[in-house]
């Protein structure tokens, strides 16, 4: 393949934008030269810098800022909310908005550097590689939001008439981004021919093969998410995903700091002051045969990984539903002071493990073989349009799931800085994961309704690390995922997205308004997930 000249883009200094954590070491240094002429501070954009932004955007398009753990876990019923969150969910709605159009605007400026170049069919792979992560975004964001501009978006900076963009349909926006993956997979080539990024590609360092198992993965996600709603487009992408190549249970794609030099995925903020998070009761019940304190009724690996007793050594979760009976809860089990002195701001409740808060090396992850596992387990218990019901090839991917999920959590524990209760071992023993596959809370059922519950069950699970996505599965199987009835006063009763930034009702009101209807809020729900 060909390079594509670097110019006067430094990789060093790429991968350190991605990563977020570019020191600035003096005020003479970095600010001496404030009064010179700006002619002096032009810089030349060019693809692989642009490229390399547009990546490096995914950190926080994948962590949804705070509505992670502020909001999701609450809704998601992964973990549970002991007090009221003191950052309303209205602030924290323009950050992924405008990450994502910053987003677009860069990727018509490459657009735009490509169609100038001498050859640009030689660009075809560049072009599939930024449709898939756009695709990616745009998915993201639609997920968030509903409805969204999108074919006029990203155009102000061309004209006055692209300030104020319409909103496009959700259906018509999730069309056009599962088309683009497709494009994408139809398109990326080995030819020599094309251009290369070299080490501006920080996902894949180039590798086509993997670009195209990213974006059929990606499509087969979000077709599933589109089947329910609306089979007639979804069902045939369904099947043609599942003919072509997919990750591997073992697989996973993200920003991970074991390949990307610099990077550190600190989330240790999320878990503390006025997230208030415990290990909720939904959580422990899909986790432990029985209420025993002493853990002596999990049969879940993961458990002791991902959560840890209270500061008694017993398994105590907080109510998902809490009465009026409950205990305050104490402690601050999350501050990283715990790493060197574990008994050390314990809590009265089971908690997030320490180790899992605190540890910055912990891939973010974008798509995982994993769930795409339990998506194929999902398709052969139902059966669609074109791929027949099989209840073999659904618990063969189902048992997969699960065995993936395990084993990367006891690796990742093992070899990284879990000390207290860390894994004996790298993997689960035969007889271990055995255990936990036979148990009569896991083994799948001959009973096809209540293994599609226990493929729901064991999803849900292993997306801990991913509670957008877990969300999401809440909301596309109209709560099929593990749940317990909320009183009407929680703050997180029927919930389906976020409201727009208060920006598009000052600055792009008339769409807006067409948009939205007199009863829009949180609890309105978007097309995708109306039933």
């Amino acid at each position: 393949m060909k390079i594509l000249n670097m110019r006067k883009t430094n990789i060093g200094v790429l991968i350190l934008l991605l990563g977020g954590f570019l020191s600035f070491q003096s005020c003479e240094k970095d600010f001496g030269d404030i009064n010179n002429s700006y002619q002096a501070n032009l810089y030349e954009a060019t693809i692989p810098g642009l490229f390399n932004g547009v990546v490096g955007s995914l950190r926080k398009t994948n962590m949804h800022y705070r509505v992670p753990v502020a909001w999701l876990y609450q809704w998601n019923q992964q973990a549970a909310m002991f007090s009221v969150s003191g950052y309303r969910l209205d602030d924290n709605t323009t950050a992924a908005w405008q990450n994502y159009y910053a987003a677009m605007a860069n990727v018509k400026d490459i657009e735009a550097l490509i169609a100038d170049e001498e050859t640009p069919a030689d660009f075809v792979n560049i072009q599939a590689m930024i449709k898939v992560v756009m695709a990616y975004k745009t998915l993201s964001t639609t997920l968030l939001y509903g409805d969204m501009p999108y074919v006029e978006a990203g155009k102000g900076f061309l004209g006055t008439d692209g300030f104020r963009p319409v909103y496009d349909s959700q259906q018509s926006v999730m069309e056009a981004a599962i088309n683009d993956l497709s494009w994408a997979i139809d398109n990326l080539s080995t030819d020599a021919t094309q251009v290369t990024l070299e080490g501006a590609d920080v996902l894949f360092g180039n590798d086509v093969d993997q670009w195209t198992k990213f974006a059929n993965s990606l499509r087969l996600r979000y077709a599933m998410t589109m089947s329910e709603k609306h089979g007639s487009f979804a069902d045939p992408i369904i099947a043609d995903a599942l003919g072509k190549p997919l990750l591997a249970a073992d697989e996973y794609v993200g920003l991970d700091p074991v390949s990307v030099p610099g990077l550190e995925n600190r989330r240790d903020g999320y878990y503390r002051g006025n997230s208030y998070m415990r290990m909720g009761s939904t959580m422990w019940e899909n986790m432990s045969s029985t209420n025993a304190v002493d853990g002596s009724g999990i049969y879940d690996l993961r458990c002791s990984i991902l959560w840890e007793p209270n500061e008694n050594d017993e398994w105590v979760p907080y109510p998902q539903n809490p009465g009026n009976d409950v205990d305050a809860v104490t402690g601050d089990p999350h501050v990283p002071g715990r790493l060197t002195d574990w008994a050390s701001s314990r809590s009265n409740f089971a908690s997030f493990n320490v180790y899992y808060v605190n540890d910055f090396t912990l891939p973010q992850f974008i798509i995982t073989g994993t769930q795409i596992s339990f998506l194929k387990a999902e398709i052969y218990n139902r059966g669609i349009d074109g791929v027949g019901a099989s209840s073999t090839m659904a618990e063969e991917s189902y048992n997969e799931g699960i065995v993936s999920s395990v084993k990367f959590w006891q690796n990742h524990a093992f070899n990284s800085i879990w000390d207290v209760n860390k894994p004996a071992t790298a993997e689960p023993t035969f007889d271990e994961m055995n255990a936990m596959l036979t148990n009569a809370e896991v083994a799948y059922s001959a009973d096809g309704s209540a293994a599609l519950s226990q493929i729901y069950k064991q999803s849900w699970i292993s997306l801990i690390h991913q509670p957008f996505e877990a969300w999401n599965l809440q909301r596309r199987t109209n709560n099929a995922t593990p749940n317990v009835p909320l009183a009407a006063s929680s703050l997180v009763t029927d919930f389906n997205r976020l409201t727009y930034p208060q920006s598009e009702r000052e600055t792009n009101r008339i769409n807006y308004n067409d948009a939205t209807s007199d009863d829009y809020t949180e609890k309105t729900k978007m097309w995708i997930f109306m039933q």
